[in-house]
C-alpha cells in the first residue's frame, strides 16, 4: 500500500472528507480535526499497517505514524484540499462543526466533572500549540548549535554572522503569540489572519518600545497595561477565542453584500481593543502564575517534582497532552530565565524510553526485534522521537513501561538533587545538553541514570514477545 492509498484509507475511516474540519501534524502524528466523532472507525485506522497508535481526545484524531508521518500527511492534506470545494466552504463547515460541538457541551456541561473540563482545556491548548512545535524545535536546536560553536570558537559570538543567526533562532519564541493565534484559530474554525493580526499588534515594535520605556498609553480613554507579550501563550489564546466568536456574530448580523468589507475590520478592531486592555493583561497574569506554580513545586517538593513529571510523561505523550506544557516551558526560560522542571523531565523521559528499548534488545533472542529496538533507542536518545518506541515496543510489550516510568523517575530525582537547569530552549535529546550550561554535569549524570536504570529494570522484569505477534 503506497502513501496515497494509505491517505485515502485514513480519510475514508475518518468519516470522509465531509467529516474533516482541518488537517495538521506534529513530529510523529497526523492530527485530523473531526466534526462527528461517531463516524470515525478507530479500529480500522489502527489496523492500517504504518499506524503505530491512535489517540482520540475530543474532536482531534491523532494518528501516530512515526517516520512515515510527513509523506502520509502530505497525501492526506492534498486529498483534503483537492476534494474540498474552496477555502471559504471549508471555513464555514469548520465553524458549523465547532458551533455544534459547543452546543453539545452546553446541554450536558453540568453533568461533566471538573476533571473532564480541565482535560478539554488542555486538549484545546495542545491543539493550538501543535502547529508551532516544529518552529520551536528548529529555533531551539539552532541555539544549541550556536552555543556549541561559541564554546569551540569564542570569537564567533562577537561576529555579525552569530548575531544574525541568533536573531533567526529567537523568532519562533519572540513571535510565539502569533503562532499560537494561528493554531487556536484553526482549531476553533475561525479566520486565522484576524487573530494573528491582533497578536502581532501585541509585539509591534512601537508598542514594545513603549513598554520598555514605560510610556503611558491609553485606548478609548482606557489605560493600557504595559506588558511584554513576546513568548507568551494565554493572551493569544484568549484573543483568538474572542475573535472567533466576534467574527461568527458579525457574519450573522452584517448583510452579505458588505460582509467582506466590514467583518474583518470590525473583528480585528474589537479583538484588539478588548485584547490590549483586558484579555492580554489577564492572560499574562494567569500565565505567569501557572509558570510560578510549577516552579514553586520544584522548589518545595524538591527533586521529586522532576521525577514525578518525568514518570508521568509517557502517559501525557500517549494522550497527546505533552505539547500543552511546551509554551509554559518557553515562558519559564523567558521569565524568570531558567527551567529546572519541564525540560529536565521531557529529556529524561526520552532517555528512559530509549533505555527500555535497549533492555528489550539485550534480552530478546529475536534478531529482527533486537535490531528494531536498537534503532528505536537511537531515535529516542539522539533524535528525541519517542512515539515509535512507545507505541511500537514498550506499550505493546506492557512490562517495559515499568522500566520507562522508573527510569524517568530516578533520573528526574537525580536531576532535581543535582540542580539540573535549562537556560535555553532546545529539543529534548542528548545533543541538547549544552542548554544546561553550568549544570551540564548534573543533567549528564541524570541521563546516565535514566538510560541505565530503565534498561536494567526492563531486562529484570522481562516481557512477553508474543504480544508483538
Amino acid at each position: 500500500m503506497n502513501h496515497r492509498e494509505i491517505a485515502k484509507k485514513i480519510i475514508e475511516e475518518s468519516g470522509g472528507i465531509e467529516n474533516i474540519s482541518s488537517v495538521t501534524h506534529c513530529s510523529t502524528r497526523l492530527r485530523i480535526f473531526i466534526k462527528d466523532k461517531s463516524k470515525v472507525n478507530q479500529e480500522q485506522i489502527q489496523a492500517i499497517k504504518p499506524v503505530l497508535g491512535v489517540v482520540f481526545p475530543e474532536d482531534e484524531l491523532q494518528i501516530v505514524l512515526g517516520q512515515n508521518m510527513i509523506p502520509i500527511y502530505e497525501s492526506v492534506s492534498k486529498t483534503f484540499e483537492s476534494q474540498s470545494k474552496n477555502s471559504d466552504a471549508r471555513t464555514n463547515e469548520a465553524q458549523e462543526a465547532s458551533q455544534s460541538s459547543h452546543t453539545t457541551k452546553s446541554t450536558d456541561g453540568g453533568k461533566k466533572s471538573i476533571g473532564k473540563f480541565l482535560y478539554k482545556v488542555l486538549a484545546f491548548v495542545s491543539a493550538a500549540v501543535t502547529p508551532m512545535i516544529p518552529g520551536l524545535v528548529a529555533g531551539g536546536m539552532l541555539k544549541v548549535f550556536l552555543l556549541l560553536a561559541t564554546l569551540v570558537f569564542p570569537a564567533f559570538e562577537s561576529s555579525s554572522t552569530y548575531s544574525m543567526l541568533n536573531m533567526l533562532a529567537d523568532v519562533p519564541f519572540y513571535f510565539m503569540p502569533i503562532f499560537v493565534a494561528y493554531g487556536a484559530s484553526k482549531k476553533l474554525g475561525g479566520t486565522p489572519l484576524y487573530s494573528m493580526t491582533v497578536a502581532a499588534a501585541l509585539v509591534y515594535p512601537t508598542f514594545m518600545t513603549a513598554v520598555t520605556e514605560g510610556t503611558s498609553l491609553s485606548l478609548l480613554n482606557i489605560p493600557v497595561t504595559l506588558v511584554k507579550y513576546n513568548s507568551t501563550l494565554l493572551p493569544a489564546l484568549l484573543i483568538s477565542i474572542f475573535a472567533y466568536y466576534c467574527e461568527k456574530f458579525l457574519v450573522k448580523v452584517i448583510p452579505g453584500i458588505i460582509r467582506p468589507v466590514f467583518v474583518g475590520m470590525l473583528t480585528i478592531t474589537a479583538a484588539y481593543i478588548l485584547g490590549i486592555t483586558v484579555l492580554g493583561p489577564l492572560g499574562d497574569i494567569v500565565g505567569s502564575y501557572v509558570v510560578h506554580i510549577f516552579l514553586w513545586s520544584s522548589v518545595n517538593i524538591g527533586p521529586f517534582a522532576v521525577g514525578i513529571l518525568a514518570a508521568c510523561m509517557p502517559w501525557l505523550v500517549m494522550t497527546g497532552m505533552h505539547h500543552a506544557v511546551t509554551p509554559f516551558m518557553v515562558q519559564a526560560i523567558t521569565n524568570p530565565g531558567y527551567d529546572g522542571l519541564f525540560k529536565p523531565a521531557y529529556l529524561l523521559h526520552n532517555m528512559a524510553e530509549g533505555g527500555a528499548c535497549l533492555g528489550v534488545a539485550l534480552r530478546t533472542k529475536d534478531k529482527a526485534l533486537k535490531a528494531e529496538c536498537y534503532s528505536l533507542a537511537v531515535g529516542c536518545i539522539l533524535a528525541g522521537v519517542t512515539e515509535p518506541a512507545l507505541y511500537g515496543v514498550n506499550l505493546r510489550l506492557k512490562k517495559p513501561m515499568y522500566g520507562v516510568m522508573a527510569g524517568s523517575a530516578l533520573g528526574g530525582i537525580v536531576a532535581g538533587l543535582m540542580g539540573a537547569t535549562a537556560y535555553v530552549y532546545g529539543y529534548s535529546t542528548i545533543l541538547a545538553i549544552p542548554i544546561f550550561q553550568q549544570t551540564i554535569m548534573a543533567i549528564v549524570t541524570a541521563i546516565i541514570v535514566s538510560i541505565v536504570s530503565a534498561c536494567i529494570i526492563t531486562m529484570i522484569i522481562g516481557f512477553d514477545e508474543e504480544l508483538l505477534r
